[in-house]
């Protein structure tokens, strides 16, 4: 398991999630996976991990520019499930999986305590070590806390079937999807072509998917005062991409697709189907 850390200048917060709804496993992570776990929970990895929906799914990366031309989308290999893509032994495959159902399925059973708050970290030679609120600490031998002068923002959303058809139009049917600006910040898109499960009474409302947006640009562009609430973290994000992006329908799809992340804690289950709400960060 990872244990992802969110250091901020002032606190650091263990609840943070920075990785979003979806992850790529690569047909290399796929098989150490399936080396590493016992058949009971082998046997539930498709809860975490559906199978590619044959002609409608390309689990690859395309990469396009600001304006939507294509830079480059690798050649790749189709597979059936987890356990194809797992006997892959040349060249990079990748399936878009769910993050957080995977870590309830390797999780079954385990005794975990979550939500215990990070106060503080110390370096040291040896490693970092974290102390939590109830006077424990933990000792982190590996972690290495970089700046890399790059800021980058993560929501999960829920997007109506009409602009993921104009998200395709443009990425094509590839689960994720890259875009470079020109002034240094670009984005990542990852979803699954699986449309939302839907209430018996809410059957005249068109197909959602679940979506994890992220946006990444220089820290130094971080020089106005931002309250720490959903609200104002997307409208900066909002105002970024109008600032840094040309005028294109590219632009304005990104746009789009930020206005729908949960500008403050959602309690809708049709609306945000997610089991948890990971904050706009």
């Amino acid at each position: 398991m990872i244990l992802t850390i969110t250091l901020r200048k002032d606190k650091v917060l263990l609840t943070d999630q920075w990785q979003g709804y979806h992850i790529g496993l690569s047909n290399y992570g796929a098989r150490s996976l399936l080396n590493c776990v016992p058949s009971s929970i082998a046997s539930n990895l498709s809860k975490a991990i559906p199978n590619p929906i044959p002609d409608v799914e390309t689990h690859g990366i395309t990469i396009i520019d600001q304006i939507g031309n294509v830079l480059l989308t690798p050649p790749t290999k189709p597979f059936k499930d987890v356990y194809e893509i797992a006997k892959i032994f040349r060249g990079l495959s990748s399936i878009v999986i769910y993050r957080n159902r995977l870590r309830d399925v390797l999780l079954e059973g385990v005794p975990v305590q979550w939500n215990k708050k990070c106060i503080k970290y110390v370096e040291t030679q040896e490693g970092v070590w974290v102390f939590f609120e109830d006077v424990r600490k933990q000792k982190l031998p590996e972690l290495q806390i970089v700046d890399y002068g790059i800021t980058h923002v993560s929501a999960d959303v829920t997007i109506p079937q009409h602009l993921m058809d104009k998200a395709n139009k443009i990425h094509g049917n590839l689960l994720v999807h890259k875009t470079l600006g020109t002034k240094g910040d670009s984005t990542l898109i990852l979803t699954r072509l699986i449309p939302i499960k839907q209430e018996q009474n809410d059957e005249k409302s068109e197909p959602h998917y679940r979506v994890t947006l992220v946006y990444f640009y220089p820290s130094e562009l971080d020089n106005v005062d931002i309250d720490n609430d959903p609200a104002s973290v997307i409208e900066h994000v909002k105002r970024l991409i109008r600032t840094l992006r040309s005028d294109c329908e590219l632009t304005d799809l990104l746009i789009k697709l930020w206005d729908l992340a949960p500008k403050t804690i959602p309690n809708d289950p049709i609306k945000f189907p997610f089991k948890t709400y990971n904050p706009v960060q």
